[in-house]
């Protein structure tokens, strides 16, 4: 009787071990399944917004107004000489006339130029751009406006 009990037994675990295996083989495989729908998925979301509305942000970010200065120069003044200016008052600036001028946009250099007369208008002529410095500009305004 014993003997029958330890056949049962074995027979019970080794069925057990069979079945898990078998749960486990169902689980990987629906699991497998399931990656492969969510891939899918994924791929056909990215490819639909990608192509839905890549021209749409494009648009939107090319209407982002962006601040530009172009700063010819620089000087400190204290409060009395300040006060003192009047129309005729000539400022020096910390700059040669030979020195480019920064270009600024958003309070970032991005490039360095000089000034010319365009008809009655003054004008840049671009001598330097700074690629990285632009490309963070670029960046940076776009991170803000998607934030909006």
């Amino acid at each position: 009787m014993v003997e029958e009990e330890k056949k049962e037994e074995e027979i019970s675990q080794e069925e057990l071990a069979k079945q898990w295996e078998e749960a486990l083989a169902q689980q990987q495989s629906a699991e497998k399944a399931e990656r492969k729908e969510g891939e899918k998925t994924e791929k056909t979301v990215e490819k639909k917004v990608s192509e839905k509305d890549i021209t749409r942000l494009l648009d939107r970010l090319m209407d982002i107004p962006l601040n530009v200065e172009v700063v010819v120069g620089s000087t400190v003044l204290q409060i009395k000489e300040l006060i003192n200016l009047g129309p005729g008052s000539v400022l020096e600036l910390d700059r040669e006339t030979t020195e480019p001028i920064d270009i600024k946009v958003n309070g970032k250099l991005i490039a360095k130029g000089e000034l010319v007369v365009v008809g009655e208008k003054f004008g840049i002529r671009i001598t330097e751009i700074y690629s990285e410095e632009r490309k963070n500009v670029f960046k940076d305004t776009i991170q803000e406006s998607l934030k909006k």
